[in-house]
């Protein structure tokens, strides 16, 4: 995580963590290594949503994102407003 914290170019996504389902266990060590990442960058502008589909199951990872200690403007970063700043999606055209 420190060569996305020391270039403004470079993003991170949270997939790839597990195969199928989190398990209790392995999902609280997983929410305080991401939170403490974002913590430790002080902004998760550089973090994307991701799950590995069909590998791993989306249900799992917006579980997992909505159980994260963060506020909800922190967390829709990770979840969209990043990607859609990255890849320059007009989100006001998709409605």
């Amino acid at each position: 995580m420190e060569v996305v914290y020391k270039n403004k170019n470079v993003y991170a996504d949270i997939s790839g963590l597990f195969l199928g389902d989190f398990s209790y266990k392995f999902e609280r060590y997983m929410k305080k290594e991401i939170e403490e990442m974002i913590t430790y960058a002080g902004n998760p502008k550089y973090l994307l949503y991701g799950t590995d589909w069909p590998i791993s199951n989306m249900k799992s990872y917006l579980k997992f994102m909505d159980q994260l200690d963060l506020p909800d403007d922190k967390k829709e970063l990770i979840l969209w407003k990043n990607a859609a700043e990255l890849y320059k999606i007009d989100v006001n055209a998709l409605k």
